[in-house]
């Protein structure tokens, strides 16, 4: 298996401010890395920006998550593509263990250029729709995995160098996976949330 489809995580919570007018205190938010195609950069964040996380592997109508999950509690096998789309994208779907849940921030590498990120808070759950935008290996219309989302930085995103971004932050984004926890950094995810590039609260 190659490191990059690793899946085991540890289950971590963490404590930071909701970038909101009333500030509050949230309890158990995650925090969460984000890997896209960096070949469709330009689509994946036409998407983010209407809202939409998109992740690729999901390019035929069989790799839809939840039809996987039923899958596998039947007790019945994965065929191979199948596998890979489970392995790096389960977290997506929320009746999963340690995954993705409504409330959570995603920090997204490279977005919307590249050496920035982008952050947002997820506001909905899993569906499964296949994009018209093909994938850059051959061409396949793809990226159907959906997380329903809200953008919290605008165009200019988190430069982690101009906005000095913790170090322990910035070795942790390194890609070790399509999606990983960075729990531990849920402080430093909100002091750049309320700096530089990012939106104004409503």
């Amino acid at each position: 298996m190659a490191r990059g489809d690793e899946d085991p995580l540890p289950l971590r919570s963490t404590r930071w401010v909701e970038h909101s007018s009333d500030d509050r205190l949230i309890a158990m938010t995650r925090c969460w890395a984000l890997r896209t195609d960096q070949q469709r950069r330009e689509f994946v964040w036409g998407e983010l920006q209407a809202g939409r996380l998109r992740q690729g592997w999901g390019y035929r109508l069989d790799l839809d998550l939840e039809h996987l999950a039923d899958i596998r509690q039947r007790g019945g096998a994965l065929k191979k593509h199948q596998q890979d789309a489970w392995r790096g994208n389960r977290r997506l779907l929320p009746s999963q263990p340690d995954s993705m849940q409504v409330g959570d921030i995603v920090v997204f590498l490279h977005l919307p250029r590249h050496g920035v990120w982008s952050i947002a808070r997820v506001t909905g759950g899993y569906r499964f729709e296949i994009s018209t935008q093909g994938n850059a290996v051959d061409g396949t219309p793809d990226y159907g995995h959906i997380r329903d989302v809200e953008l919290l930085t605008d165009e200019r995103g988190v430069d982690p160098v101009r906005d000095g971004a913790a170090d322990s932050l910035r070795r942790s984004m390194r890609p070790i996976s399509r999606m990983w926890s960075i729990d531990t950094h849920g402080d430093e995810i909100v002091r750049l949330i309320g700096g530089a590039g990012t939106l104004p609260s409503s």
